[in-house]
C-alpha cells in the first residue's frame, strides 16, 4: 500500500468518525434550516413588500443566491469547521486508538495529513451542499438569477476563508489532546476575536482614528468573515443592501484578507505537525 493509499484510508476513516457524531449532524441540519428561513422571509417580503422597499427588493432579487450561499458564513460555517476538527486528533488519544493507528504501517506525516485532509474534505462537502441548496432555492423562488457562473468562485472563497478556524481547532485538538478543551479554546478565540473586532470598529466610528480599524483587520474574525464578500466584489457582482452596498473593499484589502488566512492556516497546521512528529504517542487519557 503506497503513501497516497494510506492517506486516503485515513481520510475515509475521518469521514466515518465525524459523521457518527449526532451533534455534527444536528448542526448541519440547523444550517439548512437557516437557509430555508432566509428564503421564507424574503419570499414574504417579495410577496408583500413594505413601503419604500419595493425598488431595493427588485434589485436584490436576481442575486438572492449570493445571500443564500453566504447565510451560514461567519458563524454556522465556523462552528461546523470547529466541530469537525476539534476532536479529530484528541478523540484518538482519549479513546486509546492513537496507539493502535500509529502502530500500523503508516508514518506520522501520513497520519496527520489524512486526518487534516479528511476534516477539510468533509467540511468542503458540507459547504457544497449548502451552496447547491442555496442556488436551487434561489432559482425556484426567485428565478432568473444573475452571475451564476461565479458560483464556484464564491464557494471556494467560503471554504478557503474557513481554513483559519478549521486549522486552529485541529491544532488545539493535537496540542491539548482533550476534545472539550480544544472545542472551548477554539470557540473562545472565535468569540473573543469577534467581540474585539466589533469594539475596535465601533471605536473607529466614534473617534475616526484609522489605527483602530487597521488593528481589527489582523484578528482572525475579520479575514474569515469578509474574504468571501471581498471576492464577490472583485467579481463585479453588485449586491445592493438597504442603504448601501454589500461590501466595500479594495484590492489591497482582498489581498490582505487572503494572505492572513494563508498565514494563520500554515502556522496552525505547522504547530500541529511539529507536535505529533516530535512528541511520544500518548496513552489513553483519563
Amino acid at each position: 500500500m503506497n503513501a497516497l493509499r494510506r492517506v486516503t484510508v485515513i481520510i475515509g476513516y475521518e469521514w466515518k468518525r465525524a459523521l457518527a457524531k449526532k451533534k455534527f449532524l444536528v448542526l448541519v441540519f440547523l444550517v439548512f434550516a437557516v437557509q430555508i428561513t432566509v428564503f421564507v422571509v424574503f419570499n414574504h417580503l417579495f410577496t408583500n413588500p413594505p413601503p419604500g422597499l419595493e425598488v431595493w427588493l427588485e434589485q436584490i432579487k436576481p442575486l438572492m443566491w449570493t445571500l443564500a450561499v453566504l447565510a451560514p458564513q461567519g458563524f454556522f460555517s465556523v462552528l461546523i469547521a470547529i466541530m469537525i476538527a476539534g476532536g479529530s486528533m484528541s478523540e484518538e488519544y482519549e479513546q486509546g486508538t492513537a496507539d493502535i493507528l500509529l502502530s500500523k504501517p503508516i508514518t506520522r506525516m501520513e497520519y496527520v495529513a489524512g486526518k487534516y485532509l479528511g476534516g477539510l474534505s468533509l467540511f468542503s462537502f458540507v459547504m457544497a451542499l449548502t451552496t447547491v441548496l442555496g442556488v436551487i432555492l434561489s432559482v425556484i423562488f426567485f428565478s432568473p438569477q444573475d452571475s451564476l457562473q461565479f458560483i464556484p468562485h464564491v464557494y471556494l472563497a467560503v471554504v478557503y476563508s474557513n481554513l483559519v478556524f478549521l486549522s486552529l481547532a485541529f491544532m488545539f485538538s493535537e496540542t491539548l489532546r482533550r476534545t472539550m478543551l480544544a472545542l472551548l479554546s477554539t470557540v473562545g478565540v472565535f468569540i473573543a476575536s469577534s467581540v474585539i473586532s466589533g469594539i475596535l470598529t465601533g471605536v473607529h466610528m466614534i473617534t475616526g482614528e484609522e489605527l483602530y480599524l487597521e488593528a481589527s483587520k489582523w484578528l482572525p474574525d475579520w479575514c474569515v468573515s469578509n474574504f468571501p464578500n471581498f471576492v464577490i466584489r472583485e467579481l463585479n457582482i453588485s449586491v445592493p443592501l438597504f442603504g448601501g452596498t454589500f461590501v466595500s473593499a479594495g484590492e489591497t484589502e482582498t489581498f490582505l484578507a487572503g494572505s492572513l488566512i494563508a498565514v494563520y492556516t500554515i502556522v496552525f497546521v505547522a504547530i500541529a505537525v511539529v507536535r505529533i512528529v516530535k512528541s511520544d504517542v500518548t496513552k489513553k487519557t483519563a
